[in-house]
This record gives structure tokens, C-alpha cells and sequence, in this order.
């Protein structure tokens, strides 16, 4: 799909501006009706027919086995957790899992201390992990994707982010565990929560904290995102909580953002799971989709955290600068909407 950038960015609508103490949020709703069917994994463990192991019995850090007996695939997003078996992991990238299949999936440890079974299989732990954490490691993925060696973090950055995390929300966990960071935030968390409810035909979201943008994302479906909503607010929330300061949020600064990541370059690889997964780096932008029957199931573009260099080199040479996308920006005053 060579307009993958105008796929996700045209047709975007943003509502009203809604601001919580230094956090603001723009929710996104999207005019293009796409028909896939899918659940979440949520859904998937609720109802008994998607189920996570260990791939042998002593088990493997960067991979897990996912079990769907169901019909319907399954929509697993990038950093969403599971907690149980050996060690706590987080999925290194939106996935679908196919309908009736058992796949091994990329994932990244998020409990250091502890290599011990707590229970045979995984749960949900109810958390995505933080935007900051999830920004530099989909910079690692990208980075281990043009190395031809797969969709692979940087675990020990990964402890190292987590571990500054707990610092700063002074948090403690006998195992390191990012889970018990996000339980001890939980009831801050929550304020943020209740403060940006879902609104009408809503899938996606682009949040500011501190008057600057950090992230925005969309998933096709708005049945699907109603449930994964509560989720992602508290993943860009724990940002929030680190430092507050003024803020003045604009729709300009909104429209700056979707320009910048208009200007990204891409590249696209094998999922894991069904179909494509597009990796995409820009200036200041890092971001990834998961394009499944030609529909953008889900996609998240982060302010880059890890470093204000460009790309490496040796990485940007084998990005296709070509692929580079434009796009004309309007502004519909009928309804008070911003129309892309």
C-alpha cells in the first residue's frame, strides 16, 4: 500500500479539545468505513478461546506462544501485557492473531527480577505500557527490523526505562515489575480517566502533555477502541504524573503534529501475526500500523523520546526517502471539526 501515510492521516476528523490538569486530549473519529471483523485480546481471554504459553518448558525472553481456537483473529496491541508463567511480557507490536492458529509473537520482559512459573498461562494485566517506554521501544523494533534481525527490543533499555519509572512514581516491586508501577499510580491514573470519557463514533486519540503533543493513535474500529480507551488514556497519563507545568494546547499545534507525521519515511515487513506491519521515522516522529485486507487496524505515531538525533544512518539509507507523503490540510468551520 504505497499511500499508507494517507490511508491513516486522510479523512481524520478531531472534536472538541478536552483538558485535565496538563493533560489534553483530542478525540479522533474517522470517515472511512472499514469491514474487517476482529476481536480484542480481552474479548479473546474473556471468552476462553485465546490463550498465552510459554514456547517450551524453560521458556524464551523475546517470545511467547499465542493459542486462538477461535473464529474470529484477534487485535493485540503494542505494548499491552500479560502477566503470569515465567515473567511478566509486553507484546513489541500490534499483531493479529489468525482465527483457529498458534503463533509465536514478540514480546519483552517487564518483570525483570523473577524467571519462575507463577501459573502455566498469561492474563491480562489491564495496562499498556507507558507512552514514553512504548515510544523508545518501537525506535528498537524499527531499528532491529532494518538489521534484518526481526521485531526484537532493546531489553536493556527497556529495564532501564522501567526501573526510572518506578524512580520517578516512587514505586517499589521485589521484581521490578512495570505492573506494580502502574497499580501504585492506579488511583492518580483514574482521575485521568474519568476526566477524558469516550465520546460518540470515537476510535482514536491524540494527547498533549505539558502544552506539547505526544502521540496519537487510531483503530478502526470504534467498538473496538471503546474498550481499549480507559487503557490507552492511562498509558499517556503516567507521563502526566512525572512533571506538571502550564500548558496552552491549540488545534495549530494538532495540525503541526499530523504535518510532521505526513513527512515520515516507511517501510513495510512481515506482521507476526496477519498481514503488514509498517514501521514509520520522521524527524521527530516514530510510529508503526498494522494493515491487515487493506485496512489500517490500528496505528500509533509517538514523539521521539529516545534520542534528538535523526535516525542512524546506516537505518535511514534503507528507508526509501521516496515514500515520503504530503498531505493539504483543512479546517471544516461548519461543525466546529478539523477535517484532514
Amino acid at each position: 500500500m504505497e499511500n499508507i501515510i494517507g490511508e491513516i492521516l486522510g479523512g481524520l476528523r478531531f472534536k472538541r479539545i478536552r483538558e485535565f490538569r496538563n493533560m489534553a486530549v483530542l478525540p479522533i473519529s474517522h470517515n472511512i468505513n472499514y469491514d474487517i471483523e476482529y476481536i480484542t485480546l480481552k474479548e479473546g481471554l474473556d471468552a476462553g478461546t485465546l490463550s498465552f504459553h510459554e514456547t517450551n518448558v524453560n521458556g524464551s525472553v523475546p517470545e511467547l506462544t499465542a493459542v486462538n481456537t477461535g473464529y474470529l483473529p484477534v487485535l493485540i496491541l503494542d505494548g499491552e501485557e500479560l502477566a503470569g508463567a515465567k515473567q511478566n511480557r509486553a507484546v513489541n507490536t500490534t499483531i493479529m492473531i489468525p482465527s483457529l492458529s498458534k503463533v509465536n509473537i514478540p514480546v519483552s520482559c517487564t518483570e525483570q527480577g523473577r524467571w519462575s512459573y507463577s501459573t502455566k498461562t498469561f492474563m491480562d494485566s489491564d495496562l499498556i505500557m507507558s507512552y514514553r517506554i512504548r515510544s523508545t521501544r518501537s525506535m528498537s523494533v524499527t531499528q532491529n527490523l532494518v538489521k534484518e534481525v526481526g521485531f526484537f527490543s532493546d531489553q536493556i533499555e527497556l529495564w532501564e526505562n522501567i526501573r526510572t519509572e518506578a524512580l520517578f512514581a516512587h514505586a517499589s516491586s521485589p521484581t521490578g515489575a512495570m505492573r506494580d508501577t502502574f497499580e501504585h499510580l492506579r488511583p492518580k491514573l483514574e482521575d485521568y480517566v474519568k476526566a477524558f470519557p469516550l465520546i460518540e463514533e470515537q476510535n482514536g486519540l491524540l494527547v498533549f502533555v505539558n502544552g506539547n503533543p505526544v502521540g496519537m493513535e487510531m483503530i478502526s474500529s470504534p467498538d473496538k477502541y471503546k474498550l481499549l480507551h480507559a487503557k490507552l488514556i492511562r498509558s499517556y497519563a503516567t507521563e502526566a504524573l512525572y512533571k506538571e507545568e502550564e500548558s496552552n494546547v491549540t488545534e495549530e499545534m494538532a495540525i503541526n503534529f499530523i504535518k510532521e507525521a505526513a513527512m515520515c519515511r516507511f517501510d513495510s515487513y512481515p506482521s507476526a501475526g496477519l498481514e503488514k506491519d509498517y514501521r514509520f521515522i520522521g524527524n521527530k516522529i516514530v510510529g508503526s500500523a498494522l494493515v491487515v485486507d487493506g485496512n489500517v487496524v490500528h496505528c500509533a505515531f509517538f514523539k521521539k523520546e529516545q534520542s534528538s538525533n535523526e535516525y542512524p544512518q546506516e537505518a535511514t539509507g534503507m528507508l526509501d526517502s521516496r515514500r515520503r507523503r504530503k498531505f493539504r490540510l483543512n479546517r471544516d468551520l461548519t461543525n466546529g471539526d478539523l477535517v484532514f
